[in-house]
Parts: structure tokens; sequence; C-alpha cells
């Protein structure tokens, strides 16, 4: 896997706990209000799009504000896969994990072909997001 840039609100080390700057991107609402939550109860700073579309233009605005993005594959706008391909194309220098409830094998070697971080299975136990959040390598599918 590529490596990238992983930049915080405060620090910059890799795997570090200081607070991440996280873009969510997906179309649930019940499943983005228990990720934000867990997440800002964690010291993060989160915001959320609905679509990928809409996730995209926000992380491109300034490449470098977000230090991880985490993506939903079926969503409208963009897929996730789309999203994390034109992220790619823009050099976003961030870390990506895909939060999906169902990939198709085609779909994970298109993921791991762009190099993505992580890929969690949803449901996921907060814990296991809070470790892949970090950087501690928690379960890859």
């Amino acid at each position: 896997m590529t490596s990238h840039r992983n930049d915080t609100l405060g620090s910059s080390q890799t795997g570090s706990k200081d607070p991440l700057r996280i873009l969510c991107a997906d179309d649930d609402e019940s499943v983005a209000v228990v990720m934000k939550y867990a997440l800002e109860k964690n010291g993060h700073f989160v915001e959320f799009a609905t679509n990928g579309l809409v996730a995209f233009r926000r992380a491109v605005a300034d490449l470098n504000f977000f230090a991880l993005i985490i993506t939903d594959h079926c969503m409208p706008g963009l897929s996730g896969l789309q999203l994390v391909e034109k992220l790619r194309e823009a050099r976003f220098p961030g870390r990506i994990i895909v939060h999906s409830s169902y990939l198709r094998e085609e779909d994970l070697r298109a993921y791991r072909a762009l190099a993505v971080d992580q890929i969690l299975a949803k449901p996921v136990l907060l814990a296991g997001l809070l470790e892949a959040v970090r950087g501690s390598g928690a379960a890859t599918l």
C-alpha cells in the first residue's frame, strides 16, 4: 500500500492519538450520527457529507485539511469507489478508510488497487472503527 501523509490538528505522527480532521461520506443518517458522536467523543474534528460528490468537493477545497476520509461504497453523487479514484487523481495526501456493508470481490480489488488504507465491513464495532482511525491496523477485508 502507498504511504500517505497523516496530518492531525496538532501533530503529523502516524498512528498518533492526537485529534484528526476527518471527513465522513455516508448517505445513511443513522450511521453518520453514530460515527460523528464516537469520533468527536474521542477528540476528533468531524465533518459529514451525505454524498460522494459533496465529499469530493469539500476534500479538494483544501487537500491538506483532512487527515482522513471515511467513505461508504454505495452513495449518491459519486460512489465510494469513484470518490477514491478522484481523490487519488487530485493527490489527496491523507488516509482513506472504506466503511461499507457490501462489497463485491471486484470492488475489493479496485479499492486495493487504489491503495486505500483500510476496508471495514459494516457493522463494525466502534472500538474497531476507532482503532482503524488511529491507524493501528484493525481488521481489513
